[in-house]
């Protein structure tokens, strides 16, 4: 069969397969991210069973698995940028900042115990970026999860959504650096060339670019935000960061929405047809012939040490900023949703070579665990305020 015939079954069939597997997933109160990522699992295990695709098909495949991650952390920095309010972060910064370093002090202590089996590129790069892993909270399932719950209103959920921008920018910052330092051929002319990239990001975040947004038709106001997204994903990919970074700071200074459209709002047609191949492709890297004894035994240390280390850092931020004991608990609850961003996050540091297939496979682990654990929770501790209002 001709390659370009089989990309297009191959298209045919993960595409449908894939909202398949997420649907069956929503159908039990799970993300739909956590069916992808069984898919994925499913379908590298058949395509290992047989002869495999094409390395042409498999390059295109990941082409396009790229572009839908490329629109998709467009959309989350879209989604972030009304969070980034000088009222909010105050309100939110002593919670934030309980949920951010707690969890990055004690996954860089994580990471100094696993780095002699899992560091590739070197201790300093691997500690920083697990460190940073361990910080991330998933903000596309967690607003996801407040408008199912009508909490976006509620002093909780901004608190929350706020507290998840705040603590995601620290993470992808320090992602940003990591990048920067393993390519250590680039890093000056990384430097150079952030310098009129972030001017530029200035330049977006104007009043004006909403009124020149506004005078666009809704499809040439989509084409000009797939355009702003790529443009800025090349040019940090060219300046020796991850491409996605570029395209998450683009929806960030370009995100607020005017007064006929809103950009993440645009965007989301296009990166949910294609971002769950992305996420079949990260089900694929996960090569459960790797678990061993000593790999199980980290698995469940990196879950128990993400738990305790999110879901008591943000407890502990939020009581210190006078938050009663279950709204609090509530807080750390949401705070502890790690999802498609901590995925996302795991598979550039993958493609980075930061860390190694292992690692990468008790990280995904401990993503879905977490993300799992969210609405359970959230149900017993609705259960037991009903229970003792009662």
């Amino acid at each position: 069969m001709p390659d370009l015939a089989l990309l297009l079954v191959t298209l045919a069939v993960l595409l449908p397969l894939a909202r398949c597997f997420g649907w069956a997933f929503t159908r039990i109160r799970q993300p739909a991210v956590l069916g992808e990522i069984t898919c994925g699992l499913v379908v590298g295990i058949a395509l290992q069973a047989g002869s495999g695709l094409p390395g042409s098909v498999e390059t295109t495949l990941d082409a396009l698995a790229q572009l839908g991650l490329i629109l998709f952390l467009f959309g989350v920095g879209a989604r972030l940028a009304p969070s980034i309010t000088a009222a909010r972060i105050t309100a939110a910064f002593v919670p934030a900042l309980g949920a951010t370093v707690v969890p990055i002090v004690l996954g860089a202590l994580l990471a100094l115990w696993l780095a002699t089996r899992h560091a590739p590129a070197g201790v300093t790069p691997f500690v920083l970026f697990a460190a940073a892993a361990m910080a991330v909270t998933a903000f596309p399932v967690l607003a996801r999860i407040l408008a199912e719950r009508r909490m976006l209103d509620d002093p909780r959920g901004r608190c929350a959504l706020t507290a998840a921008a705040i603590t995601d920018a620290t993470a992808w910052a320090t992602l940003a650096f990591v990048a920067a330092s393993v390519h250590s051929g680039t890093q000056v002319w990384s430097l150079l060339g952030v310098v009129p990239f972030l001017l530029g990001l200035l330049v977006l975040a104007r009043p004006w670019s909403g009124r020149t947004l506004d005078r666009l038709s809704a499809p040439a106001a989509t084409v000009t935000m797939v355009v702003l997204a790529c443009a800025g994903a090349a040019v940090t990919g060219t300046i020796g960061l991850h491409a996605a970074i570029g395209a998450f700071l683009i929806g960030t200074a370009i995100g607020r929405p005017s007064s006929r459209h809103d950009p993440a709002a645009l965007i989301a047609p296009i990166a949910s047809l294609l971002v769950p191949l992305y996420f079949v492709l990260i089900g694929r890297k996960v090569d459960l012939g790797e678990l061993d004894t000593t790999l199980v035994t980290e698995t469940l240390a990196i879950i128990a040490v993400a738990v305790i280390a999110k879901g008591g850092g943000a407890y502990l931020g939020a009581r210190l900023a006078g938050q009663a004991p279950r709204p609090a608990a509530v807080f750390a609850t949401l705070m502890n949703t790690r999802g498609v961003t901590e995925l996302v996050f795991l598979s550039i540091g993958l493609g980075l070579g930061v860390i190694d297939s292992a690692f990468y496979t008790a990280m995904v682990a401990m993503a879905l665990v977490t993300t799992a654990m969210t609405g359970p929770l959230l149900n017993r501790l609705e259960r037991n305020k009903v229970t003792r209002d009662a």
